[in-house]
C-alpha cells in the first residue's frame, strides 16, 4: 500500500503550490574532499554508498533548484602537500572549499569537529538506533554515562544542521531529511520555523513498539519526528510501526495517513525507494564489462553460478545464508560439484572481526566438505570490487540469493533484474527485505528456514525458461516503473500536497489576539467559560495526575479577581475534585460533572442541578461497564454523583479503542431507548448522564443571569473536546452579546470539525491567553 492510496490527489494544475527551492539533509555529501594545499582549488571524488538516494535527488534538478547539506567527513590531504601545511587549512582555504562545493555541486558543507562526528555516526547512530531499528536489541548493561555522551554529540549535530538550513531558510522552500541520523532535525527547524514545509524519509527499517520503547530517549526521538509535515518509510509495516509506536510511546491520537500532536497533523506515507536504471543499463551494457561477463564464465564452465552481496554485519546474516547452500547441497547432492556460490561482502566498520572469522570458518567447512582440489563450491570475496566486475557478476550469474535478516531496501536484487534482460535469471529474496513487498514474482523464503532456502535454490535451478521469462518479467517492469527518480518525485509532490492540505484545511483559524485584545479592552462586563482537562492542563493517563500547573493558577486567579469578569471552570470532573485544585481562588465559578453541580463565585455551596432527575439508570450502565472493565485491561470506572464514565487510556489504544466502540453500542442499544440518558464519548473514555444536562445549558443559564443583572457585553468559551462543543454552540447563538464580542475557541488541532470560531494549538498556548489578559 502506498501513501498515495491514502491521501486525495493533488491538483497538478497548481504550480503556484511548487515555487520555491528543495533544501536536502543528508548525513555526509556524495563527495570525498582532498586538500590540494594553501590557496589551491580542494577536489572532488565521489563517496561509495547511497547512489540510489543521490540519484533520487539529482533527478529533482530538472524541475526544482535544489541545495544539498551535509557534512564533509573525513578530509583527505594531496601527497605532496608539505607537512606544515598537512597541519591546519586556513579560513580562507575553508571558505574557499564552502564557495567550491556550493557552486560546482549545489552544496553547503557542515565542517563538524571529530568529537561530535564520532559521538554522532559511530556511536549514538550506529551503537544505538542503528541496531534497534534491526531488531537487535543491546547486550551490555552500563551506567549510563557514554549513552549521554553520545545523545548529547546526536543533538549537537543535529542542531547544526537546523541552523544550516533555517539560515539558508527562505520562503517557499520544502526541506527534505533523509534517514535516522537527523531525527531531532525536524523539531529543531519547526522551533524555528513554524510554517515551513518539512519531509523525513527514513531509508533504514523501523521497528516495532514493543521494540522501540526500549530505546531510554523513544519519547524525544518520537517527538523530533514528528515535527515533520511528511514522514516517508520504505515499508507499510514500517509506516505502521512508527504510527503505532506514537500512539503507545507519546499517546497521540492516530489515524490511518498519519499522527495527530498538539494541534499539528503529521502525514505518514510509503515510498519505496529504486535504481536509476538509465545509470544501471548503461554500465552493465559498456565496452568494458562484455570482456568480465566472458571471463566468468570461462572460469566457471558447466557449473550455474549463484551470486549474492551483503554488507557483512549482524543484520545480513551472511552465515544463515552459508548455513542454507550447505544444506543444499546435503539435500540435493546431484548439484554438488555443479553448483558455486560467489558471496561477495563488504564492511563498513572494523569491529566485526569476529563476525569476519565465523564466515570464514564456515566458507572453509563447507569447501572442505563438499570440495575438491579441482572444485571450490563456496568463493567468498571480503573486499569491494571494481563496478564491471559488479555488473559482469550480476549478468552472467544463473540465480540470486539475497537472503537478509532484515534490511530497509535491498537495491542490489533491483540491480540484479535490471542485469539479467538477456539470461532471465530468477531471484531468490527474503520475505524481510524491503523489497519483498514490492517484488513477489521473486522466490521469496524465510531466512531463517533453511531447508526452505534450500528448495527455492533448487526451485531456481530447474526452473523452465518460460516461467523464469515471466517471473523476470514482472520484476523488470516493476524496477524500471518504480526508479529512484519516480521516489523523489513522489515524496516531494506528497510533501507539497500535506503542507497543502494542512495550510487549507483550517476550519477554525488560529486566534486572533490583537482583535481579541481590541475587543476586550473596550468591554464593561464579561464572561468566560474554561473547560479543564486539555484546556487548562495537559491530559493525563490517570485523572488524578492532572494537577494545575503554577503558571495557570496564577493567571486564572488574576482574571478571576478583576471586577469586570466573571470566570467559570466548566469541567467533567467531581465538586470534590475541583474545590481540592480550584476551590481556593474566591473569585473563580466552578461547574462539576458537565453541569450537574454548580458553585457561583464568593460562595462555598454546591448546588445540584439534577436533584429530581431520576438516577435508577447507574445500575444498569454501571454492569455494562463493569463487564467491559473486566475484560479490558487497564481501564477502570469513575463515579459521581451524577455520572459514570469509563476510562480507557491506560489500555492498550487499539484494543481500547476497539471495545470503547463495543461499550458504546452496548450503551446505546440497551440503555438510550428506554432510559433519559445520554452517551458522551469524550478523549479515551465514555460517560453516561442524565439527558439534557451539559456545558451549553450551563453557559445559557449563566448568560441569562448575567444579562439580567448587571448586562454582559462580551464571553469567551474555551474547550478542546466533544462535551465542549455545546458550550460554543450555546454562546455562538446568545444573543445577549453582539457577534464580534463572542470568542469560542477549540483547543488542538486546527483541521477538527468543530463549533468553535477560533483554535489554540496547545495547553501551553492556553495558559499563554490567559497571562495576556492579566496585563491588558
Amino acid at each position: 500500500m502506498t501513501s498515495t492510496e491514502r491521501l486525495p490527489h493533488l491538483p497538478t494544475t497548481d504550480t503556484s503550490l511548487c515555487h520555491g527551492r528543495i533544501l536536502h539533509a543528508c548525513h555526509q555529501l556524495p563527495f570525498e574532499t582532498t586538500y590540494m594545499g594553501p590557496g589551491k582549488l580542494w577536489t572532488f571524488s565521489p563517496r561509495r554508498g547511497h547512489s540510489a538516494m543521490h540519484a533520487g535527488i539529482r533527478s529533482l534538478k530538472d524541475q526544482w533548484q535544489t541545495l544539498l547539506f551535509g557534512a564533509v567527513g573525513q578530509i583527505h590531504v594531496f601527497s605532496q602537500v608539505n607537512e606544515e601545511s598537512k597541519q591546519l587549512w586556513t579560513d580562507q582555504d575553508v571558505l574557499q572549499l564552502e564557495q567550491q562545493l556550493e557552486q560546482e555541486h549545489r552544496c553547503i558543507p557542515l565542517l563538524l569537529d571529530n568529537e561530535s562526528a564520532a559521538g554522532h555516526y559511530d556511536g549514538y547512530c550506529k551503537t544505538m538506533l542503528w541496531p534497534l531499528f534491526n531488531y537487535i536489541i543491546w547486550n551490555d548493561a552500563t551506567d549510563g554515562r557514554l549513552e549521554r555522551q553520545q545523545w548529547d554529540a546526536y543533538c549537537r549535530v543535529n542542531q547544526a544542521y537546523a541552523d544550516a538550513l533555517v539560515e539558508n531558510y527562505k520562503d517557499g522552500d520544502m526541506i527534505w531529511i533523509h534517514d535516522y541520523h537527523l531525527l531531532m532535525a525536524p523539531l529543531m527547524i519547526r522551533t524555528k520555523l513554524p510554517k515551513a514545509r518539512i519531509g523525513l524519509f527514513v531509508h533504514a527499517s523501523f521497528p516495532s513498539s514493543e521494540i522501540f520503547r526500549c530505546l531510554p530517549k523513544r519519547q524525544e526521538i518520537l517527538k523530533g519526528m514528528v515535527a515533520a509535515n511528511l514522514i516517508g518509510f520504505q515499508t507499510y509495516a514500517n509506516a505502521r510501526h512508527f504510527i503505532s509506536s506514537c500512539t503507545r510511546v507519546l499517546g497521540y491520537e492516530s489515524t490511518p495517513d498519519g499522527v495527530n500532536c498538539n494541534g499539528h497533523h503529521c502525514y505518514v506515507g510509503t515510498f519505496p525507494i529504486g535504481i536509476d536504471t538509465d545509470s544501471v543499463d548503461a554500465q552493465r551494457s559498456s565496452a568494458s564489462v562484455a570482456p568480465k561477463i566472458k571471463s566468468i564464465a570461462e572460469m566457471y564452465t558447466g557449473k550455474k553460478i549463484l551470486v549474492g552481496r551483503d554488507k557483512l554485519d549482524l543484520v545480513k546474516e551472511v552465515l544463515q545464508k552459508l548455513a542454507a547452500f550447505e544444506k543444499f547441497l546435503m539435500d540435493y547432492p546431484e548439484w554438488r560439484n555443479k553448483v558455486v556460490l560467489i558471496q561477495l561482502t563488504d564492511s563498513t566498520t572494523t569491529e566485526l572481526t569476529k563476525l569476519e572469522r565465523k564466515v570464514s570458518e564456515a566458507v572453509a567447512h563447507i569447501n572442505g566438505t563438499y570440495g575438491s582440489l579441482e572444485f571450490t563450491p563456496v568463493h567468498h570475496y571480503h573486499h569491494h570490487i571494481h563496478r564491471d566486475e559488479y555488473y559482469a557478476l550480476l549478468s552472467v550469474a544463473d540465480a540470486a540469493v539475497l537472503t537478509a535478516v532484515r534490511d530497509g531496501m535491498n537495491t542490489t536484487s533491483l540491480e540484479y533484474v535490471m542485469c539479467q534482460q538477456e539470461n532471465h535469471g530468477p531471484l531468490i529474496l527474503s520475505e524481510m527485505a524491503g523489497t519483498a513487498g514490492s517484488m513477489g514474482s521473486a522466490l521469496l523464503v524465510n531466512p531463517w528456514d533453511y531447508a526452505g532456502v534450500a528448495k527455492a535454490i533448487n526451485d531456481a535451478l530447474v526452473m523452465s525458461e518460460e516461467d523464469k521469462r515471466a517471473r523476470h518479467g514482472h520484476l523488470l517492469k516493476h524496477v524500471k516503473t518504480h526508479t529512484t527518480s519516480f521516489w523523489a518525485h513522489s515524496f516531494i509532490k506528497q510533501l507539497i500536497h500535506t503542507a497543502y492540505l494542512s495550510e487549507q484545511s483550517s476550519l477554525t483559524p488560529f486566534l486572533d489576539s490583537y482583535h481579541f485584545t481590541e475587543r476586550y479592552n473596550q468591554a464593561n462586563k464579561r464572561l468566560l467559560c474554561l473547560d479543564y482537562d486539555g484546556t487548562l492542563t495537559p491530559i493525563c493517563k490517570s485523572p488524578a495526575a492532572a494537577t494545575p500547573p503554577v503558571d495557570m493558577l496564577r493567571a486564572l486567579e488574576a482574571i478571576s479577581n478583576d471586577p469586570k469578569n466573571q470566570v467559570w471552570v466548566i469541567s467533567g470532573r467531581d465538586g470534590d475534585t475541583l474545590d481540592h485544585w480550584l476551590g481556593h481562588i474566591d473569585g473563580l465559578g466552578l461547574c462539576a460533572e458537565h453541569g450537574c453541580f454548580i458553585k457561583y463565585p464568593h460562595t462555598m455551596k454546591w448546588i445540584n442541578l439534577t436533584e429530581h432527575s431520576d438516577m435508577t439508570w447507574k445500575h444498569d450502565v454501571l454492569q455494562i461497564f463493569n463487564y467491559y472493565t473486566e475484560r479490558t485491561t487497564g481501564s477502570f470506572i469513575e463515579h459521581k454523583r451524577c455520572a459514570i464514565t469509563w476510562h480507557y487510556r491506560l489500555a492498550d489504544p487499539d484494543y481500547g479503542a476497539f471495545q470503547a466502540k463495543e461499550c458504546q453500542n452496548h450503551l446505546e442499544g440497551a440503555i438510550l431507548s428506554k432510559m433519559p440518558v445520554e452517551v458522551l464519548v469524550g478523549k479515551k473514555n465514555i460517560e453516561v448522564r442524565p439527558f439534557s444536562i451539559n456545558k451549553g445549558e450551563v453557559v445559557s443559564r449563566l448568560l441569562a443571569k448575567l444579562h439580567q443583572e448587571s448586562g454582559v457585553d462580551f464571553c469567551v468559551s474555551c474547550g478542546d473536546d466533544r462535551t465542549d462543543e455545546d458550550m460554543f454552540k450555546a454562546m455562538n447563538k446568545t444573543e445577549v452579546v453582539p457577534k464580534q464580542d463572542i470568542f469560542t475557541i477549540r483547543v488542538g488541532s486546527e483541521g477538527k470539525t468543530t463549533q468553535a470560531q477560533w483554535h489554540l494549538p496547545t495547553v501551553q498556548d492556553v495558559i499563554h491567553f490567559l497571562e495576556s489578559m492579566t496585563v491588558v
